[in-house]
């Protein structure tokens, strides 16, 4: 009955996020964007996988090579590095991001809810986001796929945004790997709270016309942490790696962007709304574990578990429409 209940609270807390791409593109065709590394085999793989033809004149084809890392990010590898692809959907104005992971046991670092923070944070907008890749490979290299069709698309893409996506990405990944197999850790719960610092930042900025200085920065990372029942769970040095990352974030144009605020209030109500979906998909199954657990005293664990989810919501959105 416990475990049931352990994997009740686990399957709540999974994100499962949507993200987008940047408006006001030249042409009306969707984006591919393979690595560079990629065989004519492996091209086909990703085109299966990505459900499109090879030669569709409804789409642009292209690749994202090493020098193109170095361009966006300010570093170089070289193209038999360059594996992960995207296949990127422009939507209407206003949509949002969405990302979707499709060949998820090669991608074995990076999450949905990585990608989608680090895609507000980087300015990218009104997409949906397939990623993919034909091996194993941590997947931190995809979003260049994105930038590269930005470009093409006739989109600014800023590099230091760009970094500081990147930095996100590998920041969150490193932490999630330290705490990994912890049984109160969960990586979605870390995006919850790259989310709510992130408004919170924005918030500030906003009342006293400057950035946080880093005490208070770290006071909104433990506040976030303690809504997701964290703040016992991640190291001082994971705290301190966050402030660090956070303070590269609020000084960069992405804190003063009215797009990455709306941007990150539709992943959080998307949150939200995959939250209400699994309890309705499961109503019968979590009202007999319920009882199972009212009669075995455990309702106050399940009870406290939703209130902390429920608090983690109103803390993020509080003030916002």
């Amino acid at each position: 009955m416990k475990n049931r209940l352990l994997a009740l609270v686990c399957v709540l807390s999974i994100l499962l996020p949507s993200i987008s791409f940047a408006k006001g593109a030249d042409s009306d065709k969707n984006d591919v964007v393979y690595g560079a590394a990629l065989s004519e085999e492996q091209i086909n793989q990703m085109n299966d996988a990505f459900g499109i033809g090879k030669n569709d004149p409804n789409l642009n084809y292209s690749k994202a090579s090493g020098s193109d890392l170095q361009k966006y990010l300010g570093y170089y590898t070289d193209n038999s590095n360059m594996i992960s692809s995207v296949y990127i959907k422009k939507l209407p104005e206003k949509s949002g991001i969405k990302v979707n992971i499709v060949t998820p046991a090669n991608i074995t670092s990076i999450t949905q809810g990585q990608y989608t923070n680090a895609a507000i944070t980087a300015g990218i907008s009104d997409a949906e986001i397939y990623v993919a890749s034909p091996k194993p490979v941590t997947g931190e290299s995809a979003l260049v796929g994105v930038y590269v069709a930005m470009d093409l698309n006739g989109q600014k893409v800023d590099p230091e945004r760009a970094k500081v996506a990147q930095d996100e990405l590998e920041t969150v990944n490193e932490i999630s790997k330290e705490n990994e197999g912890k049984e109160d850790f969960n990586p979605e719960d870390l995006d919850k709270v790259v989310i709510d610092v992130k408004q919170k930042l924005a918030d500030h900025k906003e009342e006293t016309g400057q950035a946080a200085d880093a005490d208070q920065i770290g006071i909104y990372i433990q506040d976030a942490l303690k809504d997701v029942n964290l703040q016992n769970v991640l190291s001082d040095n994971n705290i301190n790696i966050l402030v660090n990352y956070f303070d590269k974030y609020q000084n960069s144009s992405a804190i003063d962007s009215e797009e990455v605020r709306e941007n990150l209030i539709k992943f959080g109500n998307e949150l939200a709304d995959n939250a209400n979906k699994f309890y309705n998909d499961n109503k019968d199954s979590i009202d007999n574990i319920t009882k199972e657990a009212q009669d075995s005293g455990l309702l106050d664990s399940i009870l406290n578990f939703f209130k902390s989810v429920a608090d983690s919501f109103v803390r993020i959105f509080s003030g916002n429409d």
